[in-house]
């Protein structure tokens, strides 16, 4: 067995994080106090950076004199408030189609399917939350022009908004998430049907706002909006209670914001201290040893990561250091380690597409705050609003080694990487069950080549459909994951067991497996990756019969297959088999080659043969019922199963031919030959911890 190994990290980079972590320490509780307000803003900057915006501005940095012309552009515009709150983007869907509806206007939605249109609660209260968001993007943007240029007439326009909301957050009716009213959610509110999504709201927008034009309002002015919005609103925020969850990580920037505006240390401590739901609580409960958030996706990883930076950017303006804290430091750092050959994040669990860039402004002030230069390697090479704030010389060269395979033991995933033409990368995932945001996918890959996504994790419907059957049987389900359905069901939440990793010279393997994911059957999983293709090798074991089904999804467009005979065809009875138009159906008991075609860059799937094998290719949803990607199943039955297939992606001027693939056992040993022009490659895998690769890769 090879010894395993990491990515190629600078030495130095190793050490300084380890004396972070032998130095850090909590801060005093009573340390933890608001700033005394002066000139400069206590919360949404400091007087560094509020210096660098306005020379960025005085010198024409784009950047900063779009943000200012916008907002002057508003001036004088109609300001409007929705007559009560505002509802989730989860009610926002057809329920016949399962698609997301289109605005008409404020009170008409139509589904771009059938053409119904719906009118009323609660898909009005979905376009009200729009409006909110877009009345507090208006103070946010205009009090940072007052900051920026001091003309008044930035400060009234941030002023109207605020004062307006002063007025009516605690008229408007108390409401959750839920359409049933009488159900008195303790995760309602007022402004929105979210304690997330009201603290949200105060950490991106009213905070800052009441910051930057608290010189400009006069002392009625600050009490409205600090008795009859900011206290409230803490209030309603404080007294839901979420622990282990991306959402108490935004109450607790809230209550931390909350606290610097209204001058009280207590809202401020609970933040921190609270010993079942503060910042310090969720570094030890949330977030693996490798830095992942539990939830194991990466578009919630980003999204709680970006509550977490507000609340330590806020605590440094405060003279408090959160951003040294180890775990938090790994969960900064992670996204930059994350990287595929497309240059996004691995579409894992309830994600849509993530990428570093999506994270930029959390990142942007954890490097300010740590200086890791691997964040440095995925911000932005070009001038930002944040990079500017914060004072990072943009366009500087990495000084971290490249990407290379990885395995990350506590979050449960192994990436394979390799350079060359295909530039490849291929993610593993066995990681622990992490609750409503992941899925049933366990020992399921994805995998990218020529800078493009090629096998598919479908994520979450980029409509938020959480509500609806597709979320649950399909989205969530293992059909539509390229992982081995069994009897036709998904797996039970379950986590799974790395067995061995390799990252050698000439290729990168890694082995794991799961016995809980369907009771009474064992299912080891490898992925061997060279510089021409990527074995997956399976091997299921039971001591009763059952139905193996093994899935592949591609980006396509196109898939075909010499052994399927086109045509409509009947279900064969798998969960989420209701979202899958098929196309074809054959059997074989040889060799198969399905081909996804119709792209700059092609895939061809080898699969030995030597048992019977049923065959059904056709698509299934991606980011939408109407977004599909083509997908092949291989069927096989008995108590015991094995699958060895090899992928290979080429494009036109970059053809890497594999011309088939043979699969023997020797004693419990699966002896893989990939067939190629330029000589045979030969892998042998003992189902565990060894594994062996001879001959041209």
């Amino acid at each position: 067995m090879f010894p395993d190994c990491a990515q190629a990290i600078a030495v130095s980079l190793l050490v300084a994080a380890a004396v972070t972590a032998q130095t850090w320490r909590p801060p005093a509780p009573d340390r933890v106090s608001p700033p005394i307000r002066g000139e400069a803003p206590i919360l949404a900057c400091d007087a560094e950076q509020l210096a660098r915006l306005r020379a960025a501005l005085t010198r024409g940095e784009p950047v900063v004199v779009r943000e200012v012309d916008a907002a002057r552009a508003r001036l004088g515009g109609v300001l409007s408030f929705p007559p009560r709150g505002g509802q989730h983007n989860q009610w926002y869907q057809c329920d016949a189609c399962q698609r997301a509806l289109v605005t008409v206007d404020d009170t008409h939605h139509r589904c771009p399917g059938c053409g119904k249109v719906y009118s009323g609660e609660p898909y009005d209260d979905v376009v009200f939350s729009r409006r909110h968001g877009e009345n507090l993007r208006r103070a946010r943007d205009a009090a940072w022009a007052f900051a920026l240029t001091g003309e008044r007439a930035f400060a009234a326009d941030a002023a109207a908004v605020l004062l307006g909301y002063a007025d009516r957050y605690e008229a408007y009716p108390y409401h959750s998430n839920d359409r049933d009213p009488t159900r008195h959610r303790d995760s309602g509110g007022h402004l929105m049907e979210q304690t997330l999504s009201e603290a949200s709201m105060l950490v991106r927008d009213i905070g800052p706002a009441i910051d930057l034009i608290w010189p400009a309002l006069d002392d009625d002015e600050r009490a409205r909006v600090l008795d009859h919005l900011v206290r409230p609103l803490v209030e309603n925020v404080a007294k839901c209670h979420r622990g282990k969850s991306n959402w108490q990580s935004w109450h607790n920037a809230a209550l931390f914001t909350g606290g610097v505006l209204l001058g009280d240390a207590g809202w401020m401590r609970r933040s921190v201290f609270d010993t079942r739901n503060g910042f310090l609580f969720q570094m030890g409960a949330s977030v693996s040893s490798d830095g992942m958030w539990y939830e194991n996706s990466f578009g919630y990883h980003a999204y709680t990561l970006a509550a977490l930076c507000a609340h330590a950017d806020a605590a440094r303006i405060a003279g408090i250091d959160l951003f040294a804290q180890p775990a938090f430091a790994r969960m900064c750092a992670l996204p930059a380690r994350y990287v595929m050959a497309d240059g996004k994040l691995p579409r894992l669990g309830d994600d849509v597409d993530s990428s570093p860039g999506s994270a930029a402004a959390a990142l942007e002030a954890a490097f300010a705050a740590t200086g890791d230069p691997r964040l440095r390697a995925v911000l932005p090479r070009s001038p930002s609003w944040e990079s500017i704030c914060y004072g990072r010389e943009v366009g500087l060269p990495a000084s971290v080694a490249a990407l290379g395979s990885e395995v990350f033991r506590a979050s449960g995933h192994a990436i394979l990487r390799r350079g060359g033409p295909a530039a490849m990368s291929a993610l593993l995932t066995f990681a622990p069950f992490g609750g409503f945001h992941d899925h049933f996918d366990r020992l399921s890959f994805v995998w990218y080549a020529f800078a493009q996504e090629r096998g598919v994790d479908p994520g979450r419907a980029r409509s938020q459909a959480y509500r609806l059957p597709i979320h649950r049987d399909w989205y969530r389900a293992t059909l539509a994951h390229n992982a081995v359905v069994v009897d036709g069901a998904s797996q039970r939440e379950n986590g799974g067991e790395l067995l061995a990793f390799v990252a050698a010279d000439d290729f990168a393997a890694v082995a794991a497996r799961t016995t809980d994911a369907y009771p009474g059957v064992t299912h080891a999983r490898c992925l061997c990756m060279t510089d021409a293709f990527v074995l997956v090798l399976d091997r299921l074991n039971s001591e009763r019969e059952h139905s193996y089904d093994w899935l592949y999804h591609d980006r396509g467009p196109e898939v075909s297959c010499v052994d399927v005979t086109p045509g409509t065809i009947a279900p064969i009875g798998l969960h989420g088999e209701e979202f899958v138009e098929w196309s074809g159906a054959g059997e074989s008991g040889g060799e198969i080659r399905v081909e996804f075609t119709g792209a700059r860059v092609a895939t061809t799937l080898d699969v030995a043969g030597g048992t019977a094998t049923t065959i059904r290719i056709g698509t299934g949803p991606v980011q939408s019922v109407v977004d599909r990607a083509p997908l092949v199943l291989l069927r096989r039955r008995g108590a015991s199963a094995t699958f060895a297939g090899v992928l290979a992606a080429s494009t036109a001027s970059d053809p890497r031919a594999v011309t088939g693939i043979t699969c023997v056992d020797e004693s419990g040993v699966m002896v893989v030959t990939v067939r190629r022009p330029s000589g045979d490659t030969t892998f042998r895998w003992d189902g565990e911890r060894e594994f062996v690769l001879a001959g041209p890769r």
